[in-house]
């Protein structure tokens, strides 16, 4: 088991709630006192969703969240091998309450302050008796900016893909719930199209510098940020921080007619320090401490026209150290999985990290205060020469692509939107070769996929 699901839910299914923070929103004011103006945003949401579809293929068991349905429990699924499940839940963006602090203290300095928290409504365990349910704070940041730029200081979204998931959000799921990240616990929001096409940016402790916009259309930011290590191969040295940049720009010539053209990307470094046998003989019994080191990187971009009803827009990344929904994730699909190489066991330094790479189309049409919207993306996963080659037998399947196909239908009632929305995961992975007596060669190659169908119907309300 790669790590317990607990965990893992709890990292992966919080994450997508840190897009509201930097999605456009109104706000209410609160209080003026002192100079400082204090407003607050924030939303809540039910929906009903329904999924169904095939289980997990089989011989993943010691890599639950390779493919959909992380628990460790066959009775998930009916005697078909079927999954369904209906869940009373969140949305995209799970109910968020927000404070905004603002003073301007000169012409030329500004002082700016988030504090969110996010909450879902279901229980994080469906077969716990009062259960609290997920609630967490998500943007923690103080602003400093003036002519000469801005400076961000605390906890927000990262940089690196932050302007792709923003346009599945202004384009697809603001008001939808798309694919439900996991069928058997709920923490943070759904994933939209999160895992088939685009990835969530970490949400992470940083120190950003944003130029000043310039000519009203273009600007910069680079920052640092907490690095993340992988505990489960004992990569755990992070001497620097990880870096990421992004640079946007955006140019309008009127309410809501323009163009948002936009590339990001991040690096991190990350080692460990293992006994090796410098010489590689096992009968001298040598043994000696070696550093090894490796780094996980992106880049991504994408195009955004708003045409008035019309909205469309193209994303995409190219990197490794990322698994299709975030970088260095609990899924061991973002590092290399044989257990064997040349005969004998794979060291932990060995492991390599996985060339990933994905792709977003997507595009909605408005009709007064009826809109619908439809997308398409996919995550793709390189085999590598540490990977149990496909004629192993009775190996596991290698997971090659994730594509997702979406579509909804939204309508605004003033200040609430009503949802419906369709979702088709379609995992494909490797043929297996599976042992079979009754074969010549005792084996046989076998299809391996997945689909599972998600339709949501929900109701927003936000201020």
């Amino acid at each position: 088991m790669w790590v317990s699901t607990k965990k893992a839910s709890a990292f992966a299914l919080a994450a997508i709630a840190t897009l509201w923070s930097s999605a456009p929103r109104a706000e209410v004011k609160l209080a003026e006192a002192g100079g400082w103006i204090v407003t607050t945003d924030g939303r809540v949401n039910a929906f009903v969703s329904h999924v169904w579809g095939d289980n997990r293929p089989e011989g993943l068991n010691s890599l639950n969240w390779v493919g959909f349905n992380e628990s460790t429990s066959s009775s998930q699924a009916d005697a078909a091998g079927q999954l369904r499940k209906t869940k009373i839940r969140s949305g995209y963006v799970p109910s968020t309450l927000a404070f905004n602090f603002r003073k301007e203290v000169s012409e030329n300095l500004k002082l700016a302050s988030r504090v969110e928290v996010g909450m879902q409504i279901t229980n994080i365990d469906p077969s716990a008796v009062a259960d609290p349910t997920w609630m967490d704070p998500r943007s923690v940041y103080l602003d400093v900016s003036g002519k000469w730029g801005g400076v961000r200081g605390g906890r927000d979204l990262s940089l690196f893909p932050r302007q792709n998931l923003l346009m599945n959000y202004e384009i697809g799921h603001a008001y939808g719930l798309g694919f439900p990240c996991a069928y058997d616990k709920m923490f943070g929001g759904s994933c939209g199209h999160v895992g088939f096409g685009t990835l969530w940016p970490d949400f992470r402790a940083q120190l950003t510098y944003t130029t000043p916009t310039i000519a009203k259309i273009f600007s910069v930011s680079v920052g640092v940020f907490d690095p993340r290590s992988i505990p489960t191969y004992e990569w755990f040295q992070t001497p620097l921080p990880r870096f990421e940049a992004e640079a946007v720009a955006n140019y309008s010539w009127r309410e809501g007619w323009g163009f948002k053209l936009w590339a990001n990307g991040f690096q991190q470094s990350i080692g460990t320090t293992e006994s090796v046998d410098p010489d590689n003989d096992p009968m001298t019994n040598n043994s000696a401490r070696r550093n090894f080191r490796q780094s996980a990187y992106g880049i991504g971009g994408g195009l955004q026209a708003n045409l008035g009803p019309v909205k469309a827009g193209l994303s995409g990344y190219n990197g490794q150290g990322m698994d299709g929904f975030t970088t260095f994730t609990f899924n061991p699909i973002y590092i290399s999985l044989g257990s064997e190489v040349n005969g004998r066991e794979v060291k932990n330094y060995e492991r390599k990290f996985r060339p990933t790479r994905g792709f977003l189309a997507q595009a909605s049409v408005k009709f007064g205060n009826t809109w619908v919207m439809g997308g398409f993306g996919q995550a793709r996963f390189d085999r590598m020469a540490l990977d149990a080659p496909v004629s192993t037998v009775d190996a596991a399947p290698l997971l090659r692509t994730q594509t997702g196909i979406s579509t909804g239908v939204f309508h605004r009632i003033d200040q609430i939107v009503l949802a419906l929305d369709y979702f088709n995961a379609h995992y494909a992975f490797d043929p297996r070769n599976i042992a079979d007596a009754s074969s010549a060669t005792g084996s046989r190659y076998v299809d391996v996929q997945q689909t599972v169908h998600i339709v949501n119907g929900g109701v927003t309300l936000e201020w």
